[in-house]
C-alpha cells in the first residue's frame, strides 16, 4: 500500500494546486487587478499549506534556488525572492508545530523531542558559538557577517525543522518522497534546458547546487523504499533513476558525482545492504548505463564543454596539472594549508579567507568546508565541527543497530554531504548538511524512545507463570502513563 492521504494532506495538495493555477494565470495575464486577486487568495492558501504540511516548504527551501530562475517561476522575480517565501512558510509551520508541543496538543511535549540527543545538539551549539565568536576578530566583516547570519538562522532552522517534522516512519517517507520528486523536476529542468543554456552567453555549464541535490535524490531513491508496495517501488526506481542520472550528468558537477560513488558503495554494501540484497546488481547496471548514455547524449549536444570537463577530470585524476576549476581549487587547498599555522588555534575569523587569498572582503572561499573552518575558526572550531560529526556518526550507528539498518540511507546521506563539502561550497552553501543532520537526530530519537518504551513495557509485563500482582501495584503502573514515557 502507498502512503495514505489524510484530510490535512488533501487540503495542502488543494492549496498548492490553487496556488499553481494562480501562478499560471499571473504569467498568462499579468495585470494589477489579477495580481491583487491572486494575493487575496494566495495568502490564506499559503498559511494553510505552511501550518498543515511544513515539509513541503522544507523541501522547497532546498530546491527553490535551482528553480526560481527557470520558467515559469522567473516571472515572479519582481514580486520577491521565492527562497525567502519558502523560508517564511517553513518558519510559520515550525512555529505552529512547536506551539502544539508546548501546549501538549501533540503526543509528546517539547523536551521529549530532544530526548537522547543532547550530546550532539550541545556539540552543534558549541560549534555555532565558536563561529559566532570568530566574528569579533574577522578581517572580512561584510561577507563574514552575512555568512554568520545565514548559518545561524537558516542552518539552525534546518536542523530544528528536521527534528520537529520527523515523528515517525511515515513522515520520514513523506519527506524522502517529496525530495525525490523535487529532484526529478530539477533533473527534467537540467536536461531539457541544456540546449538553450548552451546557446546563451553562459560559458560554464556547471550547476553544482543542482548536482548536490540530484545526488541526494539518487541516494534516497535507491537506499530507502519511498513507496511501501515493492512492485510500485521498483517501477519508481526504473522510471526515475535514468532521469536523475541524466540530470546529474547535465549539471557537470564532478564533486557530487565522486561523492555519490563513494556514498553508494558504503550504502549498498554496509549501511543499507538489506535494502540492496536482491537488487544490487541490476541497480548498479541501470545506474552506470544511465550515466554513460546520458553523458554521450549530452556531449553530442555540447561537445566542447563536456569534453573539456572530462579532460580536466582525467588530467587531475592522473596527477597532471590542469587549467580549469579543479586546478584552481588545488591551489586554494595548498595555500590555505600553508597559512593555517599563522593563526592555528582560533583562526582569522569568519569570512576572512577572501581577504587572505584575494585581498578583498567578498564572497569567496576555499571550496573545502574543513579547510575553511580550520582557517577561519582555527583548531578549536574545526575540532568542534568534527566532534559534531563524530557524535552524529555514533548516534547513527546505534540507530542502525536498533532498527536493523532500516534507515541506512541516512548514514549514506551523511557520508555524501560531508564528502561534497570537501569539494565545493562554504558554511552557508552546505546548509543541506544541517537539514539531514536534523532528520538523522529525529530518527535516532524515535529509535531511542521506542527502545525505552519496549524495555519499560517488558519490565512491567507480567510473566505468564507469575502470580497476579496486587491491585495497588497494577494501578500504580497504568494510572500514571507518564511513568512509561520515562
Amino acid at each position: 500500500m502507498g502512503p495514505s492521504f489524510t484530510p490535512d494532506w488533501r487540503l495542502a495538495i488543494g492549496a498548492l494546486f490553487a496556488t499553481g493555477c494562480l501562478a499560471i494565470l499571473f504569467v498568462a495575464f499579468p495585470s494589477n487587478n489579477l495580481l491583487i486577486a491572486a494575493a487575496i487568495i494566495a495568502v490564506p492558501v499559503f498559511l494553510i499549506a505552511a501550518v498543515s504540511h511544513p515539509e513541503l516548504f522544507l523541501v522547497g527551501c532546498a530546491f527553490m534556488p535551482q528553480w526560481k530562475n527557470a520558467w515559469p517561476l522567473n516571472h515572479f522575480a519582481s514580486v520577491g525572492d521565492l527562497t525567502l517565501v519558502m523560508l517564511l512558510g517553513l518558519l510559520l509551520g515550525i512555529l505552529w508545530r512547536t506551539l502544539r508541543h508546548v501546549g501538549r496538543m501533540e503526543r509528546d511535549n517539547l523536551p521529549e523531542l530532544f530526548r537522547g540527543q543532547w550530546l550532539v545538539i550541545s556539540a552543534y551549539v558549541l560549534f555555532a558559538g565558536a563561529v559566532l565568536a570568530s566574528y569579533a576578530y574577522t578581517t572580512a566583516p561584510n561577507y563574514g557577517g552575512v555568512k554568520l547570519a545565514r548559518f545561524l538562522l537558516i542552518g539552525t532552522l534546518f536542523l530544528y525543522s528536521g527534528m520537529i517534522l520527523v515523528r515517525d516512519e511515515e513522515q520520514f517517507r513523506r519527506i524522502a518522497s517529496l525530495f525525490v520528486l523535487a529532484a526529478c523536476v530539477t533533473a527534467f529542468q537540467m536536461v531539457f534546458h541544456l540546449q538553450q543554456r548552451a546557446a546563451g552567453e553562459e560559458t560554464d555549464i556547471t550547476r553544482i547546487g543542482a548536482g548536490w541535490l540530484l545526488g541526494m535524490g539518487i541516494l534516497l531513491l535507491l537506499g530507502y523504499p519511498i513507496v511501501r508496495n515493492r512492485r510500485r517501488y521498483l517501477v519508481c526506481v526504473v522510471a526515475a533513476l535514468p532521469l536523475l542520472s541524466a540530470g546529474l550528468i547535465a549539471s557537470a558537477s564532478r564533486g557530487p558525482m565522486v561523492s555519490l560513488a563513494i556514498a553508494l558503495v558504503f550504502t549498498m554494501f554496509w549501511f543499507a545492504k538489506r535494502q540492496f540484497a536482491t537488487i544490487r546488481v541490476w541497480v548498479a547496471v541501470l545506474l552506470v548505463g544511465s550515466c554513460v548514455a546520458s553523458f554521450f547524449y549530452l556531449r553530442h549536444m555540447d561537445p566542447d564543454k563536456y569534453n573539456a570537463k572530462l579532460s580536466e577530470m582525467i588530467a587531475l585524476s592522473s596527477g597532471h596539472q590542469g587549467s580549469g576549476s579543479g586546478a584552481k581549487r588545488l591551489d586554494f587547498y595548498s595555500r590555505t594549508m600553508t597559512a593555517i599555522p599563522e593563526n592555528l588555534w582560533l583562526g582569522q575569523g569568519i569570512g576572512s579567507w577572501s581577504v587572505f587569498y584575494y585581498g578583498r572582503d567578498t564572497r569567496d572561499y576555499p571550496h573545502n568546508l574543513l579547510l575553511e573552518t580550520m582557517f577561519e575558526e582555527g583548531v578549536l572550531g574545526a575540532s568542534l565541527f568534527l566532534l559534531f560529526l563524530g557524535l552524529l556518526a555514533i548516534a547513527i550507528r546505534r540507530m542502525l543497530a536498533a532498527t536493523d539498518s532500516q534507515y541506512g540511507v541516512l548514514a549514506g546521506l551523511l557520508v555524501y554531504c560531508v564528502s561534497v563539502s570537501m569539494f565545493s561550497g562554504d558554511l552557508d552553501d552546505n546548509r543541506i548538511l544541517w537539514l539531514w543532520a536534523g532528520v538523522i537526530l529525529a530518527v535516532c530519537r524515535n529509535a531511542y524512545l521506542e527502545s525505552r518504551r519496549r524495555s519499560l513495557l517488558k519490565r512491567y509485563q507480567r510473566p505468564m507463570d507469575s502470580p497476579v500482582p496486587a491491585l495497588s501495584t497494577a494501578r500504580s503502573v497504568f494510572a500514571h502513563p507518564q511513568a512509561i514515557k520515562g
